[in-house]
This record gives structure tokens, C-alpha cells and sequence, in this order.
């Protein structure tokens, strides 16, 4: 490492690095993992039908994490301010095309954009960090995950606000134009540290993937980290109309989701602590099954004192599995090649942020409630668990 390297580590320039990663996620997350707050006002404008909302969630976030996981494969090998530069042009032509769009085929193209690109600089965020700290880099990283939490408390009530005052184009407008200046922004000063070159990685090539793909305990945690998810996919699509149908008012609802977003800022901090004491593996397994438990619970709330019990419960348990995973699959398989195995890991978890969504309301409309339909996400959620602990064990347990 260079002197030049040196003195650029835990610098000013890394503060403020983490301070637009903080205003980033709090923008992306608040807007792809909100959804749920503003799909009616959404479905009501385009007349849309509830499988065809729900479609449009599944779109976003699949968009979201194969672009993440494509970038985690090839970010070592390209310059980051272009890479930010043009997030930011996509993000500007997404929220352009909600504002002219009316069709379904149009909104399907302008939340493809915008998952494109929400996941696009999500990866350069968490993966560029780290880079730029060398004493403080857990304090840095633990600082910038905030803002996946920070969003989901801070943009519900944004939303209730904007769309009790304007449409939802105009909601888009404020909120999306908000986040491509900060892409925009970020990209001035987004660069690896002077000296840190980018394509010192080992190579991923077909020998790495065969073999990796039939390594079973990579299997198993490949599919148990994808059903882990389950239950979050689920709140952030459709956690206001499963309360809704329960008797609880939308407003109300809509507002208090934030809650989750919140209790996790808290719990990120928690779970370290916990980790360091008794495992990651066992501490995002016990998260996990806290949300479990809370999924097979949610249909039997309607009143507000035990919806907020059960926020707190979902956003305990998301604290303590956002950020555990990556260290965990990283000191188990991808120590060579990190961000191409988070990237691995990452088009696994698109597949359950489309599916999901759309598996609710079909087996909402096939059983005539979401209580069935909660009982089964929360057992894929389980299994989930089960299979990310066995897979992520040791080689010498």
C-alpha cells in the first residue's frame, strides 16, 4: 500500500463517502422497499389489477438484485464514477417515463429502469466503503447500512404526505428527482482510493463457477439464503393490504410500516454485539425465525397495539440478518473473490423478490385470505434458515 493510499484511508474523503452512501440507501431503499405504501395510489393510476401491481414489485426487485449481482461479478474490473454516472441517467429516464407512461407495459419498463439502477449503485456503495477505511472500516460499514433502515422509516410517512397532496406521478417526481441529484452527486466523488487498483482479483471463469455449483453446501445456502428473504418481500409488497383487510386503517398502516425500518437501524448495532458473543450463523438464524413466527402471526392482527409488537418483532429480525449475510458467506466461501460470491448470492435472492409477491396473491386467490397463503411463506422462511445454517457451517464442524 502506498503512502499516497495511506493517507487517503479514514479520511475526510471516506466520511463523506459514507455519508452519500447513508443519503443513497436511504433514497433507493426508500423507494423499491416501500412499495407497499404507495401500490394502491399506484394501481389506482395506471388501473391496474392487484397481480399486475404485485408484478410490478416483483419486476423491481428481481431488477434490482441480478443487476446487483451482475455489478458484484464486474465492479473490480470497471471505473466507478461512470458506472454511478449512468445509474443516475437510467434513474432520470425511469422516473421521465412514470410521468408520460400509460400503459402497463410502459410502467413494467420505468421500475425495470429504476430496479437497474437502484441495484446498480446499492453494490457500489457496500462494496466501495470498506476500500476507503482501514481503522475504522467495521464502523464505516455499520454507519452506512443504517440507511437501508433509515429508509424504511423515513420515506412511508414522505409518501402518505405526497400523495395526500399531488398524484403519484408527482409523488415519483419529488422523491425520484431527490434521488438521481444524489446519484449524480455521488458520482463527482464516487473512486476507488489513489493506488487501489481494480482488477487485482483472482479470475472467475468456468472452473470457478462447476466449481461452486456442485459444491453442495454452496447449494444449500444458495437456496436457504433465496427462501430467508420470503418474509421480507412480502411486508414490502403488501403488508399495508394485508392489515387493511384486517380491519386496520390504511393511513395508520402505511405510516407505522416505518417502524421496521427504525427498530432494524437499532438492532444492526444489537446483532453485532450478539455475533461476536454467540455466532453471525446463530444470530441471523434466531433473526430469521423471529420474522418466521411473525409471518404465521400477521393475519391474526387488527388492532394498532399489537401491529406495532409485531413492526418491532420484523424489524429486530431484519436487523440482525441484513448485515450478517455477507460476512458470513464471504468467510465461508469467497474469500478470494468476494464480491463476485455476494454477486452469486445476490441473483439467488432475485429470484424469491419476484416470485414471492406474486405467489401471495395467487394463493390469496385460491384459499380466499392471506392467512394460508402467510402460513406457507413463513415455513419457506424456515426452511430457508435451516438450510443456510447447514450450508454456511465450517468445513472442519
Amino acid at each position: 500500500m502506498t503512502d499516497v493510499q495511506d493517507s487517503a484511508l479514514d479520511s475526510l474523503t471516506s466520511w463523506l463517502i459514507v455519508a452519500l452512501g447513508v443519503l443513497l440507501l436511504v433514497l433507493i431503499w426508500g423507494i423499491v422497499f416501500t412499495f407497499t405504501v404507495y401500490s394502491q395510489a399506484l394501481g389506482e393510476a395506471f388501473g391496474l389489477t392487484s397481480l399486475r401491481v404485485s408484478s410490478i414489485f416483483s419486476i423491481t426487485t428481481a431488477a434490482f438484485y441480478v443487476a446487483g449481482g451482475a455489478i458484484g461479478v464486474l465492479i473490480a474490473r470497471v471505473p466507478l464514477r461512470p458506472v454511478v454516472a449512468a445509474a443516475g441517467v437510467v434513474f432520470a429516464t425511469a422516473v421521465a417515463l412514470l410521468q408520460v407512461s400509460a400503459s402497463f407495459a410502459g410502467l413494467v419498463l420505468a421500475f425495470g429502469l429504476l430496479g437497474t439502477a437502484g441495484g446498480t449503485v446499492f453494490v457500489v456503495v457496500i462494496s466501495l466503503v470498506p476500500q476507503w477505511f482501514e481503522k475504522y472500516q467495521g464502523r464505516a460499514m455499520g454507519i452506512t447500512m443504517t440507511g437501508n433502515g433509515l429508509g424504511v422509516f423515513v420515506l412511508p410517512p414522505v409518501w402518505v404526505w405526497l400523495l395526500e397532496r399531488t398524484s403519484v406521478r408527482g409523488a415519483f417526481a419529488v422523491v425520484g428527482g431527490a434521488t438521481v441529484g444524489a446519484i449524480l452527486l455521488a458520482s463527482l466523488l464516487y473512486r476507488r482510493p489513489p493506488g487501489r487498483r481494480g482488477t487485482d482479483v483472482s479470475p472467475v471463469d468456468a472452473t470457478w463457477f462447476r466449481s461452486n455449483l456442485t459444491d453442495r453446501a454452496f447449494l444449500a445456502s444458495l437456496a436457504g439464503f433465496a427462501l430467508i428473504w420470503s418474509w421480507y418481500f412480502v411486508l414490502s409488497a403488501d403488508f399495508v393490504g394485508i392489515l387493511t383487510e384486517n380491519g386496520i386503517r390504511r393511513t395508520l398502516a402505511a405510516t407505522a410500516f416505518g417502524i421496521v425500518g427504525g427498530v432494524s437501524v437499532a438492532a444492526r448495532v444489537a446483532s453485532g454485539e450478539f455475533a461476536d458473543r454467540i455466532g453471525m450463523r446463530v444470530t441471523l438464524t434466531a433473526g430469521v425465525v423471529l420474522a418466521a413466527l411473525g409471518m404465521g402471526a400477521l393475519p391474526l392482527v387488527t388492532t394498532p397495539l399489537p401491529m406495532y409488537a409485531l413492526l418491532v418483532l420484523f424489524g429486530v429480525g431484519l436487523g440482525a440478518v441484513a448485515p450478517l449475510f455477507s460476512p458470513i458467506i464471504i468467510e465461508r466461501f469467497g474469500p478470494a473473490n468476494a464480491t463476485a460470491i455476494v454477486g452469486i448470492f445476490t441473483v439467488a435472492e432475485a429470484t424469491t423478490a419476484f416470485s414471492i409477491p406474486i405467489a401471495l396473491n395467487v394463493l390469496r386467490g385460491l384459499t380466499g385470505g392471506y392467512a394460508p397463503p402467510l402460513l406457507v411463506i413463513g415455513a419457506a422462511t424456515l426452511l430457508g434458515a435451516w438450510l443456510f445454517y447447514r450450508g454456511t457451517a465450517p468445513l472442519d464442524a
